[in-house]
């Protein structure tokens, strides 16, 4: 059956079209026929597109965002125009007060100039702290078919934490030790640095956000997203969400299934899954993810040669025996740290989930190699100090039920890293980066389905959340269609004309796909 599905390009299911309306005229009606008449099509389980004007002021914010977005590219040479606002959450917009106990961002995305009239709102989550909500609609806006915003207007929603001055709690020495640690320790010896380094965030987040450090994660997210929708003026919230905001997107439909509308939630990690389970998952999609990568630096003729797995493999093994020391720092454009295996394996399970810097990854790597770290760290330094590390960080451990011991992880990393000895360990160990967290009062819940029909779609070789992270919660999600792609990097849609065709079929044009769908690489 795989077979025909990627012969196909992509399985989709059937269109449903309103029956065809009848012109009246003078002619005698036609002879009645004997066969028996087709059924009329089922009504659509998808509620309406409908049009509204949303009730917030949004500034003219193109040319401020641009920096925050990495310049003009960032458009994919489109005229499109941002425009900000800011909603208070938190008994703020829902109540009709004008203050809350936080506040979100919003960004309205149009091609040209917003538009005068009503028109269609989708919200756009994306991954705290790795991909903001703002960001993550530009990018839908700069690459999807530019149909999707005819009648139609993204808006990013940025989810509290996110913004400039949001959560900084972990110190930079500290957000490096962490990702600095040796990914083959196996003991509690040798993982000591590790505990000590998630000892130190714990401690640190605690102390600065006191009262509301519990109040970054999944379910408050969820709270807040309806007073967005509030605020954007639907009765039903039509959005797409990835990862962490696809996580939001399903918890907020099973708190408000009345305001439901076309949900699409991509890369949808399960929030129940034992921490076991999803580590060996996710090191399984890392490495389909590195083969995809040494795929492509082949066939780009990249400067790690023939072989780049082989050429990363070496370079792990020549750091586990000596660290590459800090690159001069005379520029005062990167911190005083040595390159390390963990610093290039936490480097990898990052940028291994963005194909768009395979080629500066590839590059910094073959530099390394050659006794220069400073490509690798830059890497490493701009993810763990961006302002996204912490929100990451405080909202994983927040929303984590599980605190396993050392002597667990050092089990798991012992197991693992004999699977696979480039991310078995690491992937086990990042269990106990929230071990000195405080337990969540509510366990972790599993999700159901909602009447309304959502549409699913997952990553083979995402290293984040992999396919089969997505395929073990859908099973639990009764009326939800899963469309799985065969290709590397978080986030499916819009990758190829498979999957932006079944996402645009279910947004636009009330077509559910088949359950099982399979989109090629």
């Amino acid at each position: 059956m795989l077979v025909v599905l990627l012969l196909a390009g992509c399985a989709v299911g059937p269109s449903r079209r309103p029956p065809v309306a009848t012109i009246n005229s003078d002619e005698p009606p036609a002879p009645t026929s004997s066969a028996p008449t087709a059924p009329p099509p089922p009504p659509s389980l998808l509620p309406p597109l409908v049009a509204t004007s949303p009730q917030l002021d949004f500034t003219e914010c193109t040319a401020g965002q641009l920096t925050r977005l990495g310049g003009a590219a960032a458009l994919g040479g489109r005229d499109l125009r941002l425009g900000c606002a800011t909603v208070p959450v938190g008994g703020g917009y829902g109540t009709g007060s004008t203050t809350g106990a936080a506040e979100v961002e919003v960004t309205r995305v149009t091609l040209g100039p917003a538009p005068a009239l009503p028109s269609v709102p989708i919200a756009v989550l994306g991954d705290p702290g790795r991909r903001s909500g703002t960001e993550q609609a530009v990018r839908l806006a700069a690459r999807a078919p530019a149909d999707l915003l005819a009648g139609r207007t993204l808006y990013g929603v940025d989810v509290r934490g996110a913004a400039s001055g949001g959560v900084d709690c972990i110190t930079p020495s500290t957000r490096a030790a962490i990702d600095d640690a040796d990914p083959t320790a196996a003991d509690p010896t040798a993982l000591a640095p590790l505990a000590a380094a998630a000892a130190t965030a714990a401690r640190t987040c605690s102390q600065l956000l006191e009262d509301s450090l519990t109040e970054y994660g999944t379910a408050t997210d969820a709270d807040d997203l309806d007073e967005v929708r509030r605020a954007l003026g639907t009765p039903r919230l039509h959005a797409i969400g990835l990862g962490g905001g696809a996580a939001t997107l399903a918890r907020w439909a099973q708190d408000h299934p009345d305001q439901q509308g076309r949900l699409v939630l991509d890369a949808l990690p399960d929030p129940t899954a034992p921490v076991g389970v999803t580590a060996d998952q996710r090191a399984v999609a890392a490495r389909a993810a590195l083969d995809a990568f040494a795929t492509n630096c082949v066939a780009t003729a990249c400067p790690l040669g023939a072989d780049p797995r082989g050429a990363v493999t070496d370079l792990l093994a020549r750091l586990r025996a000596a660290p590459l020391p800090s690159p001069p720092t005379s520029t005062g454009t990167l911190p005083d740290r040595e390159l390390t295996a963990g610093t290039v394996v936490s480097v990898l399970a990052a940028e291994l989930a963005e194909p768009d810097t395979w080629p500066t990854l590839a590059a910094a790597l073959s530099r390394a190699r050659a006794g220069d770290p400073a490509g690798v760290i830059a890497l490493a330094d701009t993810a763990e100090n961006d302002g996204g590390f912490d929100l990451a960080l405080v909202t994983t451990c927040n929303d984590e039920g599980e605190r396993p011991t050392v002597d667990q992880v050092a089990q798991a990393s012992a197991r693992a890293r004999g699977a696979d000895p480039v991310f078995g360990g690491w992937f086990a160990q990042r269990a106990l980066v929230c071990s000195s967290w405080p337990v969540p009062t509510t366990p972790p819940a599993p999700l159901a389905g909602t009447a309304v029909p959502i549409l699913l779609v997952g990553t083979t070789a995402d290293p984040l959340v992999p396919l089969a992270e997505t395929q073990r919660v859908a099973a639990g999600m009764q009326g939800t269609a899963l469309v799985s792609w065969l290709g590397a990097g978080h986030g499916a849609y819009p990758s190829t004309p498979c999957i932006t065709g079944v996402v645009e079929d279910y947004l636009l044009r009330e077509d559910v796909p088949r359950e099982g769908t399979v989109c090629p690489p």
